[in-house]
């Protein structure tokens, strides 16, 4: 008796010790995030005010990014569209589009190796940029088989008014879809913004590889292996 309530002890314990982690996880994403938000806004104050992009009657239609689409995301394809809007056209544009014709998965690839060049080859910002490739391309592919096999609109991208599926994004079974998509893309943003830590010293200097390996090492690598799970998931089906 004693023992088995030794070990139920151990196993809330455990589980306590894993969901602080994960919550100091998030905090310190969404503190990177935050910080993005208010430059990304400082600069479109300060190309409105330069009047730059106004030549419509449209009141104001330059966007930089959308922290609604990011805070509470359909998927990780979206993350990367709405974190910095005008970066990811250029890069769709003149990257991607014409690294195409080389396969789907040269052209993902190709583009976040130039946003690593464009970045400085930090280690850091590399890891999560090519996290990201991964993990986009993962997503999309497994929930574009997914639309196909249970004809619903669960893409990465929501689908046109009109489309041919027969379970539209208002059924309920689609919006739980769509939602624990969600919840996962929000997990992954909190794994790979942990080592963001605008607290520690080492911002000023710089973050080393042992930096983020020892972050990641601290949350097991979960998200890795959540991404390598769903890959394998998606060959099956």
């Amino acid at each position: 008796m004693l023992a088995k309530l030794a070990h139920s002890r151990w196993i809330l314990e455990f589980i306590f010790v894993l969901l602080y982690r994960w919550l100091i996880a998030y905090r310190d994403a969404f503190a990177f995030r935050s910080s993005h938000y208010f430059i990304s806004f400082l600069s479109e104050a300060s190309t409105m005010i330069s009047g730059f992009g106004n030549e419509t009657d449209s009141i104001w239609s330059f966007a930089v990014t959308s922290p609604l689409s990011i805070e509470a995301p359909r998927s990780l394809v979206e993350v990367v569209i709405y974190w910095n809007r005008p970066m990811h056209y250029w890069f769709k544009t003149y990257v991607f589009r014409s690294t195409r014709p080389l396969g789907s998965v040269a052209a993902v690839l190709s583009t976040y190796i130039v946003s690593i060049l464009m970045h400085g080859l930090n280690f850091q910002l590399a890891a999560v940029l090519f996290s990201l490739g991964v993990y986009t391309y993962v997503e999309f592919t497994l929930r574009h088989k997914l639309a196909q096999v249970f004809d619903a609109c669960i893409e990465a991208h929501p689908c046109r008014q009109r489309c041919s599926h027969r379970h539209k994004a208002k059924q309920l079974s689609t919006k739980l879809a769509n939602v624990g998509f969600g919840v996962l893309t929000m997990f992954h943003l909190s794994y790979l913004g942990v080592m963001f830590d605008m607290s520690s010293t080492l911002q000023e200097k710089g973050y080393s590889y042992s930096h983020t390996l020892s972050k990641w090492s601290n949350l097991h690598f979960a998200s890795l292996w959540v991404v390598l799970g769903t890959y394998i998931f998606y060959l099956l089906i």
